[in-house]
């Protein structure tokens, strides 16, 4: 099962087991080097939901069977993650007190990070090899971000395959409305420029910021698509 499509699972566990609006975030993070070289990490922070939870007894049997299952399905990428030439250190770190889940690893260049990537979005189900998705491309001091982001577009998939009734926006709104993916992109040197406005750059101008809201209908046609070029 996609990673994305876990996280679905377990966020509708928890709307019809405390029936609240809770706060779900999935951070994406490139770190780049001077060299190219980084560490790509996302994770998934469900700490508010947490304490409502606490506060309610404590997790279901069926919430807490999906958290393994995530442990199960990162256990499986081991080795297929391991055998990327210019990927290392794939781990993983699980707060189950917390609810945070967080998955890394480090890469060499760009097309190590493309690999790593497309290896961790593939579906479980898929034989044979890999697909090669581009995530970044690097020319220089280029950087491009594709349009293509695991993540969100894994989770529109999911939104179309899950059920036979189309969703019912304004509903899952009120559910999940502050449920949000949200990527950074850091460098050692400071951004020169981004192409896309969306983007949000930080005060030190060494990382770009973008973020989509699940369910927000506004946010459906955002894409992370965007240049930038540091100095």
């Amino acid at each position: 099962m996609k990673t994305t499509k876990k996280f679905l699972s377990i966020i509708c566990i928890l709307s019809l087991s405390i029936c609240l609006t809770s706060c779900v975030k999935i951070i994406e993070k490139f770190i780049f080097k001077n060299d190219g070289s980084g560490t790509y990490s996302m994770a998934v922070d469900m700490s508010e939901m947490a304490e409502m939870m606490k506060s309610l007894g404590g997790a279901d049997d069926e919430f807490i069977k999906s958290m393994d299952e995530m442990e199960v399905s990162f256990e499986e990428k081991v080795a297929r993650m391991e055998a990327i030439n210019g990927v290392s250190n794939w781990r993983n770190e699980f707060d189950r007190e917390n609810l945070k889940y967080e998955v890394l690893f480090d890469f060499a260049d760009v097309d190590a990070l493309n690999a790593g990537m497309s290896e961790f979005y593939r579906d479980s189900t898929e034989v044979g090899s890999t697909k090669l998705t581009t995530f970044f491309i690097q020319k220089g001091n280029t950087f491009e971000r594709t349009e293509n982001n695991g993540i969100v577009d894994n989770f529109k998939k999911g939104l179309q395959e899950d059920g036979e009734e189309e969703l019912d926006l304004e509903m899952a709104a009120m559910l999940f409305g502050d449920a949000s993916y949200k990527q950074t992109i850091e460098f050692d040197n400071k951004i020169k420029s981004v192409s896309n406005k969306e983007y949000v750059i930080s005060d030190d101008k060494k990382v770009a910021s973008w973020e989509y809201r699940l369910f927000i209908k506004e946010d459906f046609n955002k894409k992370p698509k965007t240049k930038i070029v540091i100095k």
